[in-house]
């Protein structure tokens, strides 16, 4: 089955994004950020970037019987407690369907991050109009352990349904992290690996 919602993970990917909007919405840094995740029945790529409150990039997903392309534009707006605001970020998106049919459409995320005793906390929702594609993720980061933990659900109006474990450990003195989890409606492992300049 197609995983077109599969563009949704743009958004998930760039965890550092939200974690680099200050108190009050400006931006503190500017960062790239890559991601490979490899399971049996598919292989997802993610590029991302980010530069002052926009953020653009693309993903590529491949699940064996065809395979789709992704781009997607977005500003951010800071709302609600400037200490831990809710950040929106609004923008096109465009996706180049089984590299045959190109759609366009929009997409809207809401962000929040928190910082803990233990570590941190991150939240996300979004929704694209391609497909009417919707993904949350909810991110655990425990500092003293050195890992994340994630867990996310995503579908779409084409039936796509799936649901997500997954562990990140950074590699010390680098920006390289390395990542294992579970897809449960597909029943298969996945190990993938990201590097992130934030």
């Amino acid at each position: 089955m197609p995983i077109r919602s599969r563009a949704t993970l743009l958004s998930a990917m760039t965890l550092a994004g939200a974690v680099a909007l200050g108190p009050a919405g400006e931006a503190r840094a500017d960062g790239m950020f890559a991601q490979l995740d490899v399971a049996p029945g598919d292989v997802t790529a993610v590029l991302s970037a980010q530069r002052g409150r926009l953020s653009y990039g693309t993903v590529y997903s491949d699940y064996g019987n065809g395979a789709d392309l992704n781009f997607q534009l977005s500003y951010a707006f800071a709302l609600g407690d400037p200490n831990a605001p809710v950040t929106l970020r609004v923008g096109p998106a465009v996706q180049y369907e089984g590299l045959k049919t190109w759609k366009a459409g929009a997409r809207i995320v809401a962000e929040h991050y928190r910082p803990t005793e233990f570590g941190n906390i991150f939240l996300l929702g979004e929704y694209s109009t391609i497909d009417n594609a919707y993904f949350a993720l909810a991110s655990v980061g425990l500092r003293d352990a050195g890992l994340a933990v994630e867990l996310t659900h995503q579908g779409d109006d084409d039936g796509f349904r799936e649901t997500a474990l997954a562990l990140s450990v950074p590699l010390e003195g680098t920006d390289v992290a390395l990542r294992a989890g579970y897809k449960f409606r597909a029943k298969e492992v996945f190990v993938g690996v990201s590097w992130n300049t934030f």
